[in-house]
């Protein structure tokens, strides 16, 4: 950076130029980025169509979950990812075809686990769960699917809700991480890039570089800590 007679570098006037700087090179990135998932999630949902009209349900799950993936500030793909996914999964269960709602339900939740953040909806992880466990009480049952509410004394009973308690136990376990871990990395790092900019920029000062210098310590040392942990 090109000292000036009013704002030499390394005066607290160069630092925040500095800081303004970095600050766009970031904003940008992520606008660059949200588009490139917005457009993935676009290509996704198309394929995912196609797959659908000739009836190819893995590949339309395997698109439509893509989709789903594809996250980007408001975006529209990702919801009809996640549409498309319990749609498949709802006709599958019509048609009794287990394997395949099994698959859809199971990538349906797999997607809401994998996009999920602070703020977001809980909705088609609920929905792939119940879906799941729907699916299991009568493929436990060796019935396929039913049309109509078991009658009393069904020999078919402890078999299905045995099935369906199995997988309510396993589901039962969240495995998503808390928020305390991704907090503690964004925070080391906006510590990290305010402390070197700070050496770069902030002008001289020995207890200035110091504290510069703890910051950055502390900064890698949780960041660390963090990885490990986690």
């Amino acid at each position: 950076m090109t000292a000036t007679p009013g704002d030499p570098a390394g005066s607290p006037g160069a630092f925040w130029a500095s800081l303004a700087l970095a600050a766009a090179v970031v904003a940008s990135t992520f606008a660059v980025a949200a588009a490139q998932e917005s457009a993935i999630g676009k290509r996704e949902v198309i394929a995912a169509d196609e797959a659908l009209q000739a009836n190819d349900w893995p590949h339309a799950i395997l698109h439509a979950k893509a989709a789903a993936q594809a996250m980007a500030p408001l975006s529209p793909w990702p919801a009809q990812g996640e549409q498309r996914l319990r749609a498949i999964g709802h006709d599958a269960e019509t048609r009794g075809d287990g394997a395949t709602a099994l698959h859809a339900y199971g990538a349906l939740r797999a997607a809401a686990l994998s996009t999920l953040a602070p703020g977001t909806s809980a909705r088609w992880r609920k929905e792939a769960e119940a879906g799941l466990v729907r699916v299991a009480a009568w493929e436990g049952s060796g019935d396929g699917a039913r049309t109509s509410a078991p009658k009393p004394g069904d020999p078919s009973d402890s078999s299905r809700d045995s099935a369906a308690a199995v997988l309510r136990a396993a589901l039962a376990e969240d495995p998503t991480p808390p928020p305390w871990p991704f907090a503690a990395l964004c925070g080391s790092a906006l510590a990290f890039v305010g402390a070197a900019l700070w050496m770069a920029f902030g002008g001289p000062g020995a207890r200035a570089t110091r504290i510069a210098h703890s910051v950055l310590a502390l900064a890698i040392v949780v960041s660390a800590a963090v990885l490990l942990t986690n």
